[in-house]
């Protein structure tokens, strides 16, 4: 199998010739990793690890910073505030365990009514040139071609402020659904873009949008299905008409919602976080393994960067073995590989995964 029949068929829930992988790390994580290998971080990196999936996506075509947390940074004030283009500011954080963008101001936190969105300067479609995107994707047509999108609650709530958003949702629900859809009003028509400029050589399409933590949901299964759900079935059903997959990110315990995400047409649930709330694998693979495909799923908390290198092979192929079973698992961390992972345990992934000795 190539990578793209691969994954394919783990989503089909049919048997592979082994399971397929994906990788996302820190920067200073894949910069140890490929010195290890003795390899470059990019493509490199990636064949060596046997990952199956490829991104591609548009580049932005404004002046923009090089910091930046998901959406570029269009400008950088005197006190080093990074505002993407949503407005929303992020003050860079270098700590011992990693360099990270931190979360710092909300540029409409004041919002009193929703008519004054009218005047807010939204992001553009037109702002990114998707003129790169077909020869990428068909540079990559052995792989699992994969294309992003943001997705609504969190920027939401980032741009009106956390407390107030929720209160919005649960006391201003028209103001809250005015914000939403003037994000989701940019979301589609960029998603759309990019599907279209792909020429059919786009696979899946991911959404981002963290709605759960540690212990459960941040809103209740009741708020999410009335306001996030029919939205994302909206842009599950823009991806699906274009012919791609869709992938669903959000880390924490959505355990009381995957129901949901596969009446939607959601094909896959992405980083699988294993010690949140209700996310034991096999309960997972239980109730949902055969309706949905994992991809993630080797504990970064507490595993990864804390055991040996013989038992994060163990638990890497007893996490196989369990959301694996029959297809259905794209094995990868469950979240990014942070800086406090050893080089070792990661490699002893992949290893595991490829059936080599690391």
């Amino acid at each position: 199998m190539n990578s793209k029949e691969r994954v394919g068929a783990a989503i089909r829930h049919e048997a592979t010739d082994r399971v397929p992988v994906d990788y996302y790390a820190r920067e200073e994580v894949s910069e140890r990793l490929a010195e290890r290998l003795g390899v470059d971080k990019g493509e490199a990196l990636r064949e060596r690890l046997g990952v199956d999936l490829r991104f591609v996506g548009p580049r932005f075509a404004r002046e923009s910073a090089r910091l930046c947390y998901a959406d570029p940074t269009v400008e950088v004030t005197r006190e080093g505030i990074h505002r993407d283009i949503w407005g929303v500011g992020f003050r860079p954080n270098k700590t011992v365990a990693g360099f990270y963008m931190d979360f710092a101001e909300s540029p409409l936190n004041g919002l009193e009514s929703a008519a004054e969105l009218d005047d807010y300067p939204w992001p553009q479609a037109d702002w990114w040139d998707y003129s790169n995107v077909a020869r990428d994707a068909k540079g990559g047509s052995d792989y699992w071609v994969w294309a992003h999108s943001r997705g609504i609650f969190e920027i939401a709530w980032m741009t009106r402020g956390f407390d107030a958003f929720l209160l919005d949702l649960a006391i201003e629900p028209e103001r809250a659904a005015a914000l939403m859809d003037r994000i989701q009003k940019y979301l589609f028509e960029r998603t759309q873009r990019i599907l279209e400029a792909g020429e059919g050589f786009i696979d899946m399409v991911e959404y981002n949008d963290d709605v759960g933590g540690q212990n459960g949901l941040i809103i209740s299964p009741s708020m999410w299905r009335e306001h996030l759900k029919p939205r994302m079935d909206a842009f599950v059903k823009l991806c699906k008409g274009r012919g791609a997959k869709v992938r669903y990110h959000s880390c924490g315990g959505i355990r009381p919602i995957i129901g949901d995400l596969i009446e939607i047409g959601v094909d896959v649930l992405n980083p699988v976080q294993t010690l949140a709330e209700g996310m034991e694998p096999g309960g997972l693979k239980r109730d949902f393994g055969e309706r949905i495909t994992f991809n993630g799923g080797v504990d970064t908390q507490e595993l990864l960067p804390k055991a040996t290198a013989d038992e994060v092979k163990r638990e890497t192929r007893r996490l196989i073995e369990t959301l694996g079973q029959g297809g259905g698992l794209i094995l990868a961390p469950s979240h990014v590989f942070q800086a406090d992972v050893p080089v070792e345990n990661v490699i002893a992934v992949y290893a595991t995964a490829l059936g080599q000795h690391a």
